[in-house]
């Protein structure tokens, strides 16, 4: 890493490196919130298969695939998509 940087350089990656780590928290607690999840339910692969059901779904509304020409991704779905991983938009 350069240690000639400006001010608002040096403050923009502290921040960053901060929003990574805050970013990375949330993903280890939807990661537990999932894990519960499937450890209580009473069919614990039938919750997984459901649950990657779900995703592959959100991923194909996002990506709209129609025969051999592909569209770009919706940016409504592509915010609803993020925001089930818990991402930003």
């Amino acid at each position: 890493m350069p240690f000639d940087l400006y001010m608002w350089e040096a403050r923009s990656m502290l921040e960053g490196s901060f929003l990574r780590d805050v970013d990375m928290r949330r993903d280890l607690m939807e990661l537990a919130v999932n894990i519960a999840n499937i450890q209580n339910a009473k069919n614990p692969k039938r919750s997984v298969k459901v649950g990657y059901k779900n995703i592959d779904k959100a991923e194909q509304k996002v990506l709209k695939r129609s025969g051999n020409r592909e569209r770009k991704p919706d940016v409504e779905m592509i915010k609803k998509l993020n925001a089930a991983f818990g991402g930003g938009s």
